[in-house]
């Protein structure tokens, strides 16, 4: 299991900040601090009061839940990995504000395999788009592609499930602590990916809880692990179009499915991506298509790898 210092201290820092209301820079603080002063979790206690108000003292209940959380991460065989260790993923670090923690329960042996591909779109999924999105996961995972999504009802469980058919590997990106999977509705899913050499993958300690604006952060760790991302189905307002705009933030390479010409009876919903590809999207027809897709990946990756090892 790896869990060093640096993880202990800023699972005691995001447990902490919670508890207090603190700024979310409240851990990278923590982490600067670490680096710079060697500081262990007894100073974080003073410092907190001198930096951020001296008439609010750190209460013993919160010291309390902090630490039964690092108790809790480690009974669960839960892996921690601060952005100073080794092992944490080097195209998750690139991103625009990468989380200074990341918890992964499952295989370690996954992040070899980063940067992989994102397959995502819209839990109201046709039944065409779930039978794309499982067939694209299941292409590109037999190729050797590590397939990365949210584990949420439609599209993502579908692309999932594409991974585990060809035998590879998937990580699902979660919104919430790693003491549970949600949606409960997948629970069946999200243990087969854990049984079968994958992980689940987050940046909120053990009893966190899934709050809306954590889904939308959370889109941005599936694109640092991935050289980019497939939108199967999505509405123009929607979670799927977010991780479209972390994708073109991030330099990563943007793909998303659309209807061919006279082929409209696939009844896809096909309005984000139609925007997306006025963006610049590559466009994802059909089967034919898949090769170009992963030349482009290819690329991408390649040039990701090379900017690492400098």
């Amino acid at each position: 299991m790896h869990n060093s210092a640096s993880f202990q201290l800023l699972t005691f820092a995001s447990s902490l900040r919670e508890g207090l209301k603190a700024s979310p820079h409240f851990v990278s603080s923590v982490l600067q601090k670490w680096r710079n002063d060697k500081a262990s979790i007894s100073d974080i206690y003073a410092w907190y009061a001198d930096t951020y108000s001296t008439s609010e003292r750190i209460e013993l209940k919160h010291i309390e839940k902090a630490t039964k959380r690092i108790e809790e991460t480690l009974a669960l065989g839960i892996h921690g990995l601060s952005i100073i260790d080794h092992q944490y993923p080097q195209a998750l670090k690139a991103i625009e504000n990468p989380p200074p923690t990341i918890y992964l329960r499952g295989n370690l042996g996954v992040l070899n395999h980063v940067p992989g591909l994102a397959i995502v779109g819209t839990r109201k999924a046709s039944k065409n788009g779930l039978i794309i999105a499982e067939r694209l996961a299941s292409h590109f995972s037999s190729r050797g592609w590590l397939i990365v999504s949210g584990l949420a009802l439609g599209i993502d469980a579908a692309a999932h499930r594409g991974a585990l058919h060809s035998s590879g590997s998937t990580i699902a990106v979660l919104a919430h602590g790693l003491d549970a999977a949600y949606p409960k509705a997948n629970a069946n899913l999200a243990n087969e990916i854990i049984e079968r050499g994958g992980a689940w993958v987050s940046e909120y300690p053990v009893g966190v809880h899934a709050k809306p604006e954590q889904f939308v952060f959370r889109n941005r760790i599936q694109i640092g692990l991935s050289a980019g991302s497939v939108i199967v189905e999505g509405e123009v307002k929607s979670g799927s179009m977010t991780q479209a705009e972390f994708c073109l933030k991030n330099s990563r390479e943007l793909f998303t499915v659309l209807e061919p010409k006279g082929h409209e009876r696939l009844a896809l919903v096909d309005a984000g991506p139609k925007v997306l590809r006025g963006r610049g999207a590559h466009p994802i027809f059909s089967r034919d298509d898949y090769i170009q897709v992963e030349k482009i990946l290819e690329v991408k990756r390649a040039s990701l790898l090379a900017h690492y090892d400098e």
